[in-house]
């Protein structure tokens, strides 16, 4: 399922798995997470469910001269391994790759896993509460729950995101195996989601901190923005046509 470039030991590491979810929040701020770590390219994925893709350079730093549908990035130094996923699962094969997924993961020894995604804005029917939930196992909380409970943010009552894609099940198929899971969410509308990918990517930094690194005065998160990302919209519409 995975061709790796290099020979890893994932021992006690993160994963990090987007969900393809409303805005592709997730996979845009997994684009910030791996531009601004400058994270290594280890291996691809492959796997019927996943739709193949291929394009040019996703990152400034990426020297291959492809990008595909699923692949791998690394952190030493954080012990954080990515896995950015470019398209949505096919509905039929969509068990299979998350049992292969979690297989890995538990033969790998990885130490816990976290889910970001997003769902629909008008399924948030709380007036004033913040734009993001979670939902945690109890793997996950056995280990991180006064981290948790710092951050003082709201679970979700319930386990279905709307919009969210696979993240509910992944999180479903960890539990099963006794892997620790972390899913956080948050709800936005279709359009230039951009902003919410930032806010997102924050909130990641805050549950993993340090994850990103700061300003000279060690206070505002230092982005890297990815040069594909001037691309997300295509080309303005020709005059013509008006």
């Amino acid at each position: 399922m995975f061709k790796l470039n290099k020979e890893v030991t994932l021992t006690g590491y993160t994963l990090l798995v987007p969900s393809v979810s409303v805005g592709n929040v997730a996979q845009l701020a997994t684009d910030l997470l791996i531009e601004t770590l400058k994270l290594e390219k280890i291996g691809l994925l492959w796997h019927p469910a996943l739709i193949p893709i291929v394009g040019p350079p996703a990152y400034d730093h990426d020297h291959d001269q492809t990008t595909t549908t699923a692949e791998l990035y690394l952190s030493e130094e954080r012990k954080l391994v990515v896995l950015q996923i470019r398209a949505p699962l096919v509905g039929a094969l969509q068990s299979d790759f998350l049992d292969k997924l979690t297989d890995f993961i538990r033969d790998k020894q990885l130490a816990e896993v976290i889910i970001p995604s997003s769902s629909f804005a008008h399924e948030n029917h709380q007036v004033g509460a913040r734009p993001y939930k979670y939902l945690a196992n109890e793997k996950f909380l056995s280990v991180h729950s006064e981290a948790v409970e710092a951050l003082q943010w709201s679970p979700l009552d319930g386990n279905v995101i709307h919009g969210g894609g696979y993240a509910a099940k992944l999180l479903a198929a960890c539990t099963g195996k006794e892997l620790a899971g972390f899913l956080l969410f948050m709800y936005v509308s279709e359009g230039d989601n951009t902003a919410d990918a930032v806010q997102l990517v924050s909130l990641l930094d805050q549950l993993k901190k340090p994850l990103l690194p700061r300003e000279e005065d060690g206070g505002k998160i230092k982005l890297a923005i990815p040069s594909s990302w001037k691309h997300l919209f295509g080309n303005a519409a020709p005059v013509n046509v008006y």
